[in-house]
């Protein structure tokens, strides 16, 4: 007798992986829809008679994107050992990138001894097959170019100032005739207007956040979701919270102003959100009508530049004077502001905080009264204000060209270091390139392809990085602080002011420094050093001193 030893046959236990997105064109086109896809490859498992063991779907997903949820499990489903036959319509459903899609069809797939067919490709791992690797990179150029076209066509969007985003902003809606265009929503427009006033007021973000939540006015999001009459998808609170407050006071769009092209992805691989530089923005003037005066919204952006951290409010959310500009000269920490009620008076004064928190092993008290300080620094000001009254254009000029001067030297700098850093990603782009080219032609180990395909990965993460860190700091640096004719027509005007106003104060006040009290000719005495924005420039030879000593009070 001849015994014949036939091979096994491999049971499949079949993952289905489906794949749409927008880059794909119409959802609703049912050639490439997901329940298309679904139906096509359950037939062709059924006709090959495997076993249907999952349906992975990723809706909505872009191809050059690998955090998939049901990719991911998938992924961990063949780590498992639970499918060991991976099935798509096309190679571009598992990807778009050359580099990760070639990653998972040429190492990982094979590594775990699973079969991978592209149906419309013609593709099966089981056969020979050269033009795989030229499909992976067709499917990214396809991407690349699709991504290009919605940059092009969203930037002629924003040149002709016109509104692009998904979603009007609180105090806006799309007007019926024109998706792009806004126009006021006057349901909520007036919260608005009671926001910049309230700010301008002297009242805190979170102050007017509070009043708006006993008030009971849903806030953006909540708001949203109500006039459209749909479901909160992500059921965000309908509370009005500090920073909501704020992102409403710092957005030019209620002055009618249109900023586009302010943040953009790094790749169509990488989408990785990163700063443009302010020069590169495109900005409308006059887009839209606006529910704020532009007077009234440069206003609140003084205010609000003001560095507040550790600023101490009232039980009323009041913020004090001085609070958050006054320090302590000899420690540099911000000085708190205290009030105590006695019988027949109130006593308020500013005292170091760190000594007020540590006691006097870490600093002096550097106390001084509120009156006190109030009546130096608003005899200081009308003093400024002489000199910017008398000779207001040679200040001009002056503070002009030293702003520029700095600022262009250190753009330089900034713009050089981006350059170096943009430069090398597009130089390591070509080498994972030739890497992958030279690995798919054998003239490249796998242990050494992926050694140095996780280096570049990790340079890339850490430029791009590095990158926006750069592009966020040439960003800061290129918005002036105040525009200076602006600033120097307000403190003429302090020339005669009557009342010193928080507004002022932050305005033109970089910071005031308290001394502690020493003795001097027999009285006891303190000084207040008040630095003004741009005080440097300020012409010395006036005899001007910033440094005053004032009598201490009891």
């Amino acid at each position: 007798m001849i015994n014949i030893k036939t091979a096994e046959k491999t049971i499949y236990n079949v993952g289905i992986y489906c794949r749409l997105s927008r880059d794909d064109g119409n959802s609703s086109d049912e050639s490439t829809s997901i329940n298309h896809q679904k139906d096509m490859l359950i037939r062709y498992v059924q006709k090959e008679g495997w076993n249907l063991t999952r349906i992975y779907a990723d809706d909505g997903f872009s191809g050059t994107n690998f955090k998939r949820p049901d990719f991911k499990s998938m992924i961990e489903d063949i780590k498992n050992g639970i499918i060991n036959l991976v099935l798509t319509k096309d190679v571009s459903r598992l990807g778009r990138n050359y580099a990760e899609t070639g990653y998972y069809t040429d190492t990982f797939f094979p590594d775990y001894n699973v079969r991978f067919i592209a149906v419309n490709d013609a593709i099966d791992s089981v056969t020979e097959n050269d033009i795989t690797p030229f499909k992976h990179v067709l499917n990214e150029m396809y991407a690349k170019d699709i991504s290009r076209k919605v940059r092009s066509a969203k930037k002629t969007l924003a040149e002709n100032g016109k509104f692009a985003n998904s979603r009007a902003p609180y105090g806006y809606m799309k007007s019926p005739q024109d998706k792009h265009l806004l126009v006021i929503d006057e349901t909520v427009a007036d919260n608005v207007r009671r926001i910049y006033n309230m700010f301008l007021s002297g009242k805190s973000g979170r102050l007017i956040a509070d009043m708006f939540n006993r008030e009971g006015i849903l806030a953006p999001n909540a708001y949203y979701y109500v006039s459209i009459k749909k479901p909160n998808p992500k059921n965000q609170s309908a509370k009005w919270g500090s920073a909501t407050v704020l992102s409403i006071i710092r957005n030019p769009v209620y002055r009618g102003v249109i900023v586009n092209g302010k943040r953009k992805v790094m790749s169509f691989k990488n989408k990785k959100v990163i700063a443009n530089p302010s020069d590169t923005w495109i900005v409308i003037e006059n887009a839209h009508e606006a529910i704020v005066s532009k007077g009234i919204w440069d206003e609140a952006q003084k205010i609000v530049s003001k560095n507040h951290k550790g600023i101490r409010r009232s039980s009323s959310g009041e913020v004090s004077l001085f609070s958050g500009v006054a320090k302590c000269a000899d420690c540099n920490t911000k000085m708190t502001f205290n009030r105590k009620v006695y019988k027949s008076y109130t006593k308020e004064y500013y005292r170091c905080g760190r000594y007020t928190n540590q006691g006097t092993n870490a600093c002096k008290p550097h106390t001084i009264l509120h009156d006190m300080l109030y009546n130096s620094v608003i005899a200081d000001i009308r003093e400024y204000a002489k000199l910017a009254y008398n000779d207001e254009q040679k200040l001009i000029a002056r503070l002009a060209k030293d702003n520029i001067m700095n600022n262009a030297q250190k753009s330089q700098r900034y713009e050089k270091l981006i350059m170096e850093k943009e430069y090398r990603l597009t130089e390591i782009d070509s080498l994972i390139q030739s890497l992958f080219e030279e690995k798919v032609s054998g003239t490249v180990p796998e242990n050494i392809f992926r050694r140095m395909a996780k280096k570049y990965d990790d340079e890339q993460l850490a430029l791009a990085d590095e990158l926006e860190r750069l592009k966020i700091e040439l960003v800061d640096l290129r918005q002036d602080e105040s525009d200076i004719a602006s600033w120097v027509d307000k403190i003429k005007r302090c020339l005669s002011i009557e009342t010193l106003t928080r507004e002022i104060v932050v305005e033109l006040i970089d910071c005031i420094e308290i001394s502690d009290v020493y003795e001097a000719d027999g009285e006891l005495q303190q000084d207040v050093k008040i630095a003004y924005r741009f005080e440097n420039l300020f012409d010395k030879s006036s005899g001007k001193s910033q440094k005053q000593k004032n009598k201490r009070v009891s």
